[in-house]
Parts: C-alpha cells; structure tokens; sequence
C-alpha cells in the first residue's frame, strides 16, 4: 500500500529506527552489555502508534472470511454453509504469509479458535494451525474486553464484570473505612466501578435474562450500601440523582442507536434497509425487520431498537393526535 510519503521523511524514519541499541541496569554500577535491537519501536514516542499501523494496515484476507484489526488485535471470522468445508486454514497461512513480509509473526500461543453452531448435527473441522502448532479451540473468548461464548449466552461476561467490580468494591470499603465523605465515595464509585458494568453494555442490555440484570445491580446495591448503610436502595438512588443501573443500560443503548441513523456512522451499514412503500398506513415501519426465528436475534441490538425506534415514532405522532380529538370532542359538546 502506498502512502506517498515524501523521501525525506522516510530517510528521517528510516534513521531513526536503524542501528539503535539497548542494556539492561541491573543496580547501581552494574549494566548488561549493549545489544542491538532488530525491530521495534521506542517506547513513548508519538512516531510509534503511527508506525504500527502503518505495518498491520495493509493485511487482508481473501475469500468469504472477514478481517477485524484493533491495534494488536486481529480477528477474523468465516460463515460456513451447512455441509461445506472451511477455507480458514488458507487464510491464516496468506495471513501468516503477509506478517513474515513485513517482519513479525503471529502469536500462537495468543490465538484461540471459537465454534459457533446451533445445529442439531455436530460438525468436525480440522484444527487451525500457526507456526506449526493447532490452536486451541475454546468455549469462550475475551475480545476487547467483551467475553463471547460459543452459545452466545452473556452469562460468563457477567460472572467477569461481577468479579472486576468486587475488586474494585473493596477499595471502596477501604475508603469508607477512612472515613472519607460521602460525596467523594460516590465519585469514586461513579468513575472507577459503574463503568465497569455499562462497558459495551449496548451489545448485550436486552438480551440478558431477568436474574443476570438483577445480578448487575446488585453491584450498584452493594456499592450505594458502603457508603449509606443506613439507607435503603432507593433513598439512597434519591439522594444522589442516580438511577438503575437498567435504566442507564437502556439510555446509553439508545442514544447509540440514535447516533447510528446517522449516514456518516460507522454502525449506519449494519441497520435494515428502510421502508421504501409509498402507501400511508396507520402502522407503517420504518425499517422493513428481517423474520426473527429466535429470541437471541430479535433481541440483538440493532433488530431491537429498529422495531423500538418505529414504537417512539408512533407515540410521538399518535399520542398528540388522539388528546386533539379529544379536546376537539369536548369543545364541540361545550358548544352544544
């Protein structure tokens, strides 16, 4: 890929990346001998970030697989009709291949394999290989700090979120403990622990079962019983201006959505395509929703808010016009 760079900038990088060395300070008077460094970047310049992207922004992959790259993050997925066979193991070589060229590897220690199926007949494939090593396949996986299952089920996502804000609930015991005022617990508690359970909570909010939202807030109870003890949950959501934890997951969920009607959206691509029927209905759609056969797709984000999105629509226009009639009702009896 070329990025037309004029020769003078890529002389200044090219010198300044060529014939660095490093050592290691073991005490005071005591250094390790100088060693090169073949690759790399040095650490807490600004050159850095770019310099990286640049190196992964030229991977692809071919065929029916798609690719996703976050930083050091790359995944990538494939749709396997029933009954047909996989062309990952193609892809992850060409992958493979690219890296090589522009000089790093793959980890394969670092890299898992997650089935995704839900037909009644098992199907076997061949296990991925890297560098000569089968990777392992797993029920689960983290990616960008969200845990996916292969059943697509959020319970182990928020048996996670339920551990990292317990961590993070001890310091908060340790504050009240030195008696630090309230309003700071609070502050404390709204920047380092609530976050922890709304991270990605779009994604997943409507399709979690009634005992795993109860779970999630019963970490905002918890957190609100350490620092008002002798309130109740709701005195002390009153006293603060805080709100259920499902309330916000639903108001973060939306808004996202409302961002995502925008054309220029990244997630503008993914919304159904929009009633294009020039009949004036009383219940006319906006967006024409594909034929959900399971509850996990018609509570998925995007199907969900679209068919919520067409219910706010009829509130807004119905609600006003039927308080009209009404009114108009009423002023015509007056008359009379």
């Amino acid at each position: 890929m070329a990025y037309n760079l004029p020769s003078s900038i890529i002389a200044w990088i090219t010198d300044f990346l060529t014939c660095r060395k490093q050592r290691v300070k073991l005490t005071q008077d005591c250094y390790s001998d100088w060693g090169k460094i073949p690759s790399g970047v040095p650490q807490g310049t600004k050159l850095g970030p770019w310099l990286f992207v640049i190196l992964i922004n030229d991977l692809s992959t071919t065929g029916s697989c798609n690719i996703w790259k976050y930083v050091d993050d790359t995944t990538i997925s494939e749709m396997i009709p029933k009954g047909q066979g996989s062309d990952l193991q193609g892809v992850v070589d060409d992958l493979s291949r690219q890296v090589a060229m522009n000089g790093f590897q793959l980890n394969e220690d670092k890299c898992k394999e997650l089935h995704i199926s839900f037909s009644r007949s098992s199907f076997e494939f061949d296990a991925i290989v890297v560098n000569n090593k089968e990777l392992k396949c797993v029920q689960k996986v983290k990616l960008l700090g969200v845990t996916l299952s292969d059943d697509l089920k959020w319970n182990a996502h928020i048996v996670e979120i339920v551990k990292k804000v317990n961590k993070r609930l001890y310091f908060l015991r340790q504050l009240k403990r030195a008696q630090v005022k309230s309003k700071e617990l609070i502050t404390f508690y709204l920047t380092c622990i609530r976050p922890v359970t709304e991270y990605a909570c779009a994604l997943f909010h409507y399709s979690l079962p009634q005992y795993l939202s109860v779970e999630l807030e019963r970490c905002q109870k918890r957190a609100l019983r350490i620092v008002f003890p002798e309130r109740s949950y709701k005195q002390a959501l009153s006293e603060t201006g805080m709100i259920p934890l499902h309330d916000r997951r639903s108001n973060i969920s939306s808004k996202l959505f409302s961002k995502a009607l925008v054309q220029d959206h990244k997630l503008h691509m993914l919304l159904p395509p929009r009633n294009a029927s020039s009949v004036t209905l009383r219940k006319k759609r906006v967006f024409n929703l594909p034929m959900a056969h399971t509850d996990r797709f018609r509570n998925s984000f995007i199907i969900k808010h679209s068919g919520m999105y067409y219910n706010a629509l009829r509130a807004a226009f119905v609600r006003p016009l039927r308080t009209g009639f009404l009114i108009f009702i009423f002023h015509y009896l007056y008359y009379l």
